[in-house]
């Protein structure tokens, strides 16, 4: 086995399995984005990620061939990155970056555990596409482990629920009817952290979430 598939593998990273994280890139002008995305480990040393080719990860995974593959359990990471409009200046802190050891492409400081690829093959499509990634440096933190709270997955799964709310409210009969179902979905993540977590950061992102998911639905009434 080796370096790197050990590495990954103690990062929980299996074959074939999708694992939430948070891909970061450079755009045009040399900005970072970050973006949660679920990626995959196809082979020990190749990572498989699949931007939608309207997003900005795409755009900028075309243009500079590398990413950071963030890991973080951290549900105010994932809110920031996944909704840039919470953030003042519509983008997140650029505090929030450092540049990557070995590729073009900025690393969340806070991050748990990062990868850093580089493209070696993509394979086009009109919906998502896909990247082939070689892994060119793992690092992972000496953190502590951290006791096991419902609220901070409940909220990374409504973060990530969320992410396809907006656009399916947008399409046609069936794909609101995903819509809703997932609002419920939502809704019963926020029930848990409300319970569990009270007055957390959990709490007021899923209050967060909530508000804009309401007011997606108020814009679309009014359409």
């Amino acid at each position: 086995m080796t370096r790197f598939a050990l590495t990954l593998e103690k990062l929980g990273f299996f074959k074939d399995t999708i694992m939430e994280t948070i891909v970061s890139t450079y755009d045009e002008r040399g900005r970072p984005n970050a973006a949660p995305m679920g990626v995959i480990a196809i082979e020990p040393r190749k990572i498989l990620i699949r931007p939608h080719v309207s997003s900005s990860t795409y755009r900028n995974l075309m243009a500079n061939r590398c990413a950071v593959v963030n890991v973080t359990s951290d549900p105010v990471m994932f809110f920031y990155t996944a909704f840039k409009e919470a953030n003042i200046g519509g983008s997140a802190p650029l505090d929030w970056f450092e540049k990557a050891k070995t590729v073009n492409a900025p690393r969340l400081k806070s991050a748990d555990a990062i990868i850093e690829v580089s493209v070696s093959e993509i394979k086009p499509s009109n919906f998502f596409a896909e990247f082939s990634c070689d892994v060119k440096f793992v690092w992972a933190s000496k953190v502590l482990p951290r006791a096991y709270c419902r609220a901070y997955f409940a909220t990374i799964e409504a973060i990530i629920h969320a992410t396809r709310v907006k656009s399916f409210l947008t399409s046609n009969s069936a794909e609101r009817e995903k819509a809703a179902s997932l609002i419920n979905l939502i809704k019963h993540y926020q029930e848990i952290t409300n319970r569990v977590a009270p007055n957390s950061n959990c709490s007021e992102i899923m209050a967060n979430l909530i508000g804009m998911i309401e007011s997606w639905e108020q814009n679309e009434g009014l359409r």
